[in-house]
């Protein structure tokens, strides 16, 4: 297991290839994230047909939907003569009831607590009429449940598309069945592919700098780094598991240089 001791001994500050833990490592070179981003944007932008204020984006497993979805929840969007698009991320495979789905809204918007889905429900609606602010969903899985999702985009469509929601799903032969009845609202269906190796290695590159370290490749050579990407077989998840280990077995090696072991704090 590597120690921050470990990570500060070989120049990095924090462990370059945790699993998406936040969006500082967001790598914007690989081109399918960027297509991704760039479709969102504009669906996020548009006003028209308030009938059509969902959005799915699907994607490969191991493809980065997750630092998508937060990438999208956390930015903040500035649209003329709109209010301000308050963005709330939910990884929805995690969440059991649909309790917790309001919850969240409610406390993103600051309202009162309630012990209701109902009253949540009417509260947000309430708020969201009379406010200038906007509400974008981002839901990284499939919706805990559809009745109160139905509720929120129905009632968007008489009030100026004020919600708006993107579902990031797994490509499953471009079909969105696990939407069910929320595909009357369907305004975006979106699929995006894998990274390719080469972007993978400069990824992995990209995220050691992010980390601290001065010259990635004194730690994980160029070579290192092809191979990692090869062997993930294109998953960026795979890809940080093995960049991961490789990291580790890079710092066992250093421990035991000669070299290293002359110096005093090695001596000790």
């Amino acid at each position: 297991m590597i120690t921050s001791k470990d990570l500060l001994d070989v120049k990095l500050l924090e462990h370059p290839f945790i699993r998406y833990a936040d969006t500082r490592f967001f790598y914007p070179g690989l081109s399918e994230q960027r297509k991704v981003l760039e479709v969102a944007y504009d669906f996020i932008a548009d006003q028209k047909d308030p009938s059509k204020n969902l959005g799915v984006i699907a994607g490969p497993s191991g493809g980065g939907k997750s630092i998508l979805a937060m990438k999208l929840a956390q930015t903040q969007f500035r649209f003329e003569g709109q209010g301000e698009l308050l963005g709330l991320y939910m990884n929805t495979n995690a969440l059991t009831e649909p309790r917790h789905f309001l919850m969240a809204i409610v406390d993103l918007l600051g309202l009162r607590g309630s012990r209701s889905n109902a009253d949540r429900i009417d509260s947000i609606l309430d708020y969201l009429k009379n406010a200038s602010e906007q509400l974008l969903l981002v839901l990284d899985g499939p919706p805990v449940d559809l009745e109160y999702m139905d509720q929120l985009l129905s009632w968007s469509i008489e009030n100026n598309k004020k919600i708006k929601t993107l579902i990031f799903l797994q490509d499953l032969n471009k079909t969105t069945s696990n939407i069910g009845s929320l595909n009357q609202y369907l305004g975006l269906y979106f699929p995006f592919r894998n990274a390719s190796y080469t972007e993978i290695a400069a990824m992995l590159f990209a995220r050691m700098q992010a980390a601290g370290h001065p010259n990635p490749l004194d730690l994980l050579p160029e070579t290192k780094l092809y191979e990692i990407a090869e062997s993930s077989r294109n998953s960026l998840s795979e890809a940080l598991r093995l960049a991961s280990i490789a990291l580790e077995d890079a710092i066992s090696a250093q421990k035991g240089s000669p070299m290293l072991k002359k110096l005093p704090l090695f001596g000790k």
